[in-house]
């Protein structure tokens, strides 16, 4: 996956989740208010991941290369 992808970017799922969390609060139903709340639970899990992608390849970034 290419690393400059939005997919791989912690903030583009913060919004994600933020936006779903809008979302289901506008809502009176309350099946449908669950299921954009799981959603945005989701969406907090790719979040971390991409930041922990991005904080080992960053810690990669700085590993010195290894003569062969």
């Amino acid at each position: 996956m290419n690393p400059k992808s939005k997919l791989n970017q912690p903030d583009h799922w913060r919004g994600r989740a933020e936006a779903t969390r809008k979302k289901a609060a506008a809502l009176i139903d309350g099946k449908a208010k669950d299921r954009l709340l799981i959603i945005a639970l989701e969406y907090d899990k790719l979040e971390r991941r991409a930041h922990f992608w991005q904080m080992r390849k960053n810690e990669d970034d700085t590993w010195p290369e290894q003569e062969l």
